[in-house]
């Protein structure tokens, strides 16, 4: 049987997208102002935060304006405002115009983002809050106690293609956590 290494936090954030790092930092902030400490983590399996959001993105402001009351749109790591919209119909032979645009599919008040930036960026808002990040580790399996989930199992390390055990092998650690929550592109 293999030895793991065991982490004890009392929640743990999988994966370090958008929603997983503002989720752990509003979660910091109600403990801290309640009086009460808990260990708060984000597992990221890309060497750092953002290395896997390639993606751009349209954001509406408002959910980082609540987040961070202190700060002005011009603090967030956004490219550009959206200045313009059109929206088309596309044939085989040419696009036509939509006279309007459905308030539900309007961008107005939005910004053009790097979702990279964006989420580099929240992960440094992290850190500032005492949110613990580990980087570079990919959540391989839920761990359960009976039926209720106490944890994730980070991916062995120095296995060969066929699952033999180079001589730099590590086995994964077994993060435990009072509370597990999957972030959105979690498989």
């Amino acid at each position: 049987m293999i030895e793991r290494e065991v982490l004890e936090l009392d929640v743990l954030f999988v994966g370090a997208g958008p929603a997983s790092l503002a989720g752990a930092i509003h979660l910091q902030r109600l403990l801290r102002e309640s009086g009460q400490e808990a260990s708060v983590g984000v597992l990221e399996k890309a060497a750092e935060v953002g290395a896997h959001s390639l993606s751009g993105a349209i954001v509406d402001p408002r959910a980082l304006r609540e987040l961070f009351p202190d700060k002005n749109d011009q603090d967030f790591p956004f490219e550009a405002e959206v200045s313009e919209e059109h929206l088309y119909y596309l044939t085989g032979a040419r696009k036509i115009s939509f006279p309007f645009i459905p308030p539900s599919m309007s961008h107005h008040g939005c910004f053009v983002a790097s979702l990279g930036k964006l989420t580099r960026w929240l992960g440094k808002a992290c850190e500032n809050e005492g949110v613990d990040i580990f980087c570079g580790f990919a959540g391989m399996e839920l761990l359960y106690d009976g039926d209720k989930v106490i944890g994730v199992r980070t991916g062995d390390r120095g296995i060969d293609k066929n699952g033999a055990h180079k001589p730099q092998f590590e086995p994964g650690a077994d993060i435990h956590a009072k509370i597990v929550i999957l972030g959105e592109g979690t498989r």
